[in-house]
């Protein structure tokens, strides 16, 4: 008769590996993002299998992407300098709000503890926005921009084609910054003139941004989740509402892509509370008029 011996009895399997701090998180999905681009551009399958081994092994240890620096015990200590108006700080204020991203609102007053007039040679290029990072100045809204862009990983992608045409979208946006100045500086007749003659090339400018929208199937500029550029498109589109309230009105997926920016978390809190242009034309100013919702009391 045959004799079967017992199953073994199996040891139990080893504990999960604990987890690494955020920083080494971040550090280690950056690494990966890198040398998956290294891997699109050389398609080698050596460099294929090394890519997968190092994803896989951060899958296996449990490591999710960060949505923020602020996640990591490197966050930089941040400030942003501008004037009290609605203009070319507010995308950087809302992808800072989006991530979670702590700073701080400074008049030029504020900051250098003089008047902008005698300030303004003490900055890098004599303008405003300026955003000082642990100290350091970094000027242009662009750079500006994108530098925060950086600081929440969620909204930059990561493949080389989508960063570009993400990229692509926050250049066209910025095709319409002439609405700036439009809303917050000009008066009278000189407004009535700058504000026909941004009106007169809008159209045109909204319907191709329109049909982006609509390519990508939406809501936002680059598919279903809201990416940097988004924030630039929403400002300078919010500021040509402002002037002409029916102005998106002829394409349901302008105003679809508003609606969903409008409804993100931390931003949509954001929008309510930051102040509002008032006198718009006449004696235009912010109420109440300071430069942001994160002034230092």
């Amino acid at each position: 008769r045959a004799v079967f011996a017992p199953h073994p009895v199996l040891p139990p399997p080893p504990p999960p590996p604990p987890p690494l701090p955020p920083a080494t998180q971040l550090g280690i999905h950056r690494s990966a993002q890198m040398l998956l681009k290294s891997v699109h551009r050389l398609a080698r399958p050596s460099l294929l299998v090394a890519a997968g081994t190092f994803a896989g092994e951060a899958a296996r240890r449990g490591l999710s992407q960060p949505a923020s620096v602020c996640e990591s015990a490197a966050a930089p200590q941040l400030t942003m300098i501008y004037f009290p108006v609605r203009a070319l700080a507010e995308p950087a204020r809302m992808i800072l709000e989006f991530g979670g991203v702590a700073y701080e609102d400074a008049s030029p007053q504020h900051a250098y503890g003089v008047p902008w007039k005698d300030a303004k040679d003490k900055t890098p290029f004599g303008q405003l926005p300026l955003l000082l990072v642990d100290g350091k100045e970094l000027a242009q809204a662009g750079a500006i921009i994108r530098y925060c862009a950086a600081l929440v990983p969620a909204l930059v992608p990561a493949e080389p084609l989508e960063a570009a045409r993400c990229d692509m979208i926050f250049e066209a946006a910025r095709e319409l910054d002439a609405v700036n100045p439009i809303v917050n500086v000009f008066r009278g007749e000189a407004f009535d003139a700058k504000k026909a003659a941004f009106f007169d090339s809008f159209p045109a400018k909204l319907a191709r941004l329109a049909r982006q929208l609509r390519e990508s199937e939406g809501p936002f500029s680059c598919g279903a989740a809201p990416r940097w550029c988004d924030f630039m498109l929403y400002h300078n589109l919010d500021n040509a509402r402002l002037l002409e309230p029916a102005a998106l009105d002829a394409y349901p997926e302008v105003r679809t892509f508003m609606a969903a920016v409008e409804a993100t978390p931390r931003v949509a809190e954001f929008l309510q509370a930051r102040p509002k242009p008032v006198d718009i034309g006449t004696k235009p100013m912010l109420e109440p008029n300071v430069p942001g919702i994160r002034v230092k009391k």
